[in-house]
């Protein structure tokens, strides 16, 4: 009999096929006391091995950007970046001469130290860096053993790779003609190998927590990362479904292709705009590829995440290769969406009992207003070459409203001052994600250009349930009355006062919940690449009056239950071949 995993959904896609564990490098970490006359020559056996360590990570660059491209190739920035860190330079350097250890000694627990300083850390993207750090590692430890890294790159058979982990190293050499998917314990969507995945179009489920313990090598495995989970050593049955379900998953995504440059609006003419949401820069090509019409997400908290904290003109760059790779398209940047205690140089001082309800986000901004200014100072900038929008999350009050715009306005009269162009009439927007946003959007409409509806989080709030807890899981449903009330809520509200009304969470991007969105009056969508193809293809083959009968069919019933049967009936008898 079969079993299976569940797992986080990091590339689409479905794929069948024999079990290969993966277990990367077994290193074993010498420990010795090196004498006092040859300090200096284990210092310079760790320069060589620094030297060489930098010549690996730009060949990786180089085969990357040949086979997919130069943004792709960019994510092994940051291992440079790290490589090139004078304080982890100067520290490995001083405890070597210092306390007479070996370099491999020093290296490993100098490593082992950030990375238990990240894993405490409750904030996903934060936490996906300890694979960067321990891929950095292994490779300086093996270059300073001169011992060659086992491979991905030597598989001579088409497996499904499992592993613990996975490193973006150990991605970006896999042998791509034998690699039909892979899956592992940890990670999450926001990791280097998960976005490397999605580039190089393989299936990719991660964070399954148990994939190695239950699967062996061999096995024969199903990885549906469509619905997020893993079957292990199918039925004849399940493997003859899966194969029919993964071709009309291949033909559905061809034909749908082809609809990419066809405009996006409802068979009533009413037109609808798909955006993308993007965690890195990296993000931006796939996302054009499947037609967005621009971004209606740039999360800026990748810029946050390492040692140092991005100055200005490091902001700067890294939104202008956004904003001009879409221009004339609109790009939305939101401002920093975490608190101190996920980002390094505040992680000392903040120690938050409950992040979800703590100072976070616009909270944290205007209580660091250095950091605020610095940022709104890069995106006034980049607003000067190309269509850019500024968004402000989680507010809660009219008065952040106030208080952001009031700095937004003293850093115009800053940049007037000093000569420097940015887009005077550059909209201002605000993430609706909290039940009091949603309460007061009548009045916080007088003052914004847009709203952005975060429907992760909205849901969290208003049904206050943490949605990563296991317990109360079920309980985390976006089809709660109570959901959709406030949804409508707000489009009635932004539809009064001529308000651009988006939605960004994952509720955009998923298909099933298309027509009820168009129904309840939005028009702007913005997602994931995973189903821009299929939500396209609903959007022109609706009427938004036969979007709103469903709307008020399901407004009318109570038991959510009740509301997602009716829901998902109404959605397959129109739509039976599409992949929900």
């Amino acid at each position: 009999m079969s079993k299976s995993v569940e797992g986080t959904i990091a590339s689409p896609g479905i794929s069948i096929g024999k079990a290969y564990i993966y277990k990367g490098d077994n290193i074993i970490i010498p420990k010795y006391t090196i004498p006092k006359d040859r300090i200096d020559g284990e210092i310079e056996r760790f320069d060589e091995s620094l030297a060489k360590t930098k010549e690996d990570i730009k060949a990786i660059q180089i085969q990357i950007a040949s086979s997919l491209s130069d943004d792709t190739a960019d994510i092994f920035k940051s291992h440079l970046m790290v490589l090139e860190d004078p304080i982890f330079d100067q520290k490995v350097r001083d405890t070597i001469a210092r306390e007479n250890r070996n370099a491999e000694w020093v290296l490993n627990d100098i490593s082992l130290e950030l990375i238990q300083s990240l894993s405490s850390i409750e904030d996903e993207y934060l936490r996906e860096r300890i694979v960067d750090i321990s891929d950095i590692s292994k490779r300086m430890i093996n270059n300073l053993q001169k011992s060659d890294m086992i491979s991905l790159a030597d598989l001579e058979e088409e497996v499904i790779v499992i592993a613990s982990d996975l490193t973006p190293s150990d991605t970006a050499i896999m042998n791509r003609k034998y690699v039909l998917a892979f899956v592992t314990d940890r990670g999450g969507r926001t990791s280097h190998t998960a976005i490397m995945a999605r580039a190089m179009e393989i299936p990719a489920l991660v964070g399954t927590i148990s994939s190695t313990s239950m699967i062996q090598d061999g096995d024969m495995v199903i990885v549906d990362a469509v619905h997020g989970k893993v079957i292990i050593n199918p039925s004849k049955d399940e493997i003859t479904e899966f194969r029919k379900y993964q071709e009309d998953l291949k033909e559905l995504e061809l034909e749908l292709s082809k609809i990419t440059e066809l405009p996006s609006h409802t068979l009533d003419n009413e037109n609808i705009f798909i955006y993308g949401n993007i965690e890195i820069p990296e993000e931006m090509s796939i996302i054009k590829d499947h037609g967005a019409q621009g971004i209606g997400l740039f999360r800026s908290e990748f810029l946050f995440m390492d040692r140092h904290l991005p100055d200005e003109e490091k902001q700067f760059e890294e939104y202008r290769r956004v904003v001009e790779f879409y221009n004339p398209l609109p790009v939305t940047i939101r401002t920093l969406d975490v608190g101190g205690d996920k980002i390094y140089a505040f992680t000392k001082h903040y120690k938050e009992r409950n992040p979800f309800l703590g100072c976070r986000a616009i909270r944290f901004s205007l209580e660091n207003e250095h950091l605020l200014r610095t940022q709104l100072r890069a995106i006034l900038r980049v607003s000067s070459y190309g269509n850019v929008k500024l968004m402000f999350p989680m507010i809660t009050t009219v008065e952040e409203i106030f208080k952001a715009k009031e700095i937004l306005e003293d850093v115009k009269h800053q940049l007037d001052k000093e000569g420097i162009s940015y887009d005077s009439e550059m909209p201002v927007g605000i993430m609706i994600e909290v039940p009091s946003a949603a309460i007061n959007s009548d009045i916080f409409a007088k003052y914004v250009d847009f709203f952005s509806v975060g429907t992760n989080d909205l849901v969290q709030y208003l049904l206050a349930v943490d949605r990563i807890s296991e317990k109360i899981a079920y309980l985390y449903n976006p089809l709660n009355l109570s959901v959709l009330r406030m949804l409508k809520r707000i489009s009635q509200v932004a539809i009064e006062n001529n308000v651009e009304l988006s939605i960004c969470g994952e509720m955009a991007g998923e298909p099933k919940y298309t027509m009820l969105l168009l129904g309840l009056g939005y028009r702007h969508l913005s997602m994931s690449s995973a189903f821009m193809y299929q939500i396209k293809r609903i959007i022109r083959a609706v009427t938004i009056e036969e979007c709103e009968n469903l709307v008020d069919e399901l407004m009318i019933m109570e038991n959510t239950y009740d509301i997602e049967t009716k829901m998902l009936e109404r959605v397959k008898e129109k739509f039976p071949n599409m992949i929900y």
